[in-house]
């Protein structure tokens, strides 16, 4: 093993914490996901000309 792979990088064990946890990444796609079309819906429906 080299030193280099020896040595931890302790900002990347963090994030490899994180992408491990299945759950929490089920968690932000929901978050994510619902945010944005929330957000696209809302645009949509501001932008719709009012009815003559």
């Amino acid at each position: 093993m080299s030193e280099k792979e020896k040595r931890e990088d302790p900002f990347a064990e963090k994030w490899q914490k994180v992408f491990d946890n299945i759950w929490l990444l089920f968690l932000l796609s929901l978050l994510i996901s619902g945010v944005l079309y929330n957000v696209w819906g809302i645009y949509d429906l501001l932008t719709v000309p009012p009815v003559p």
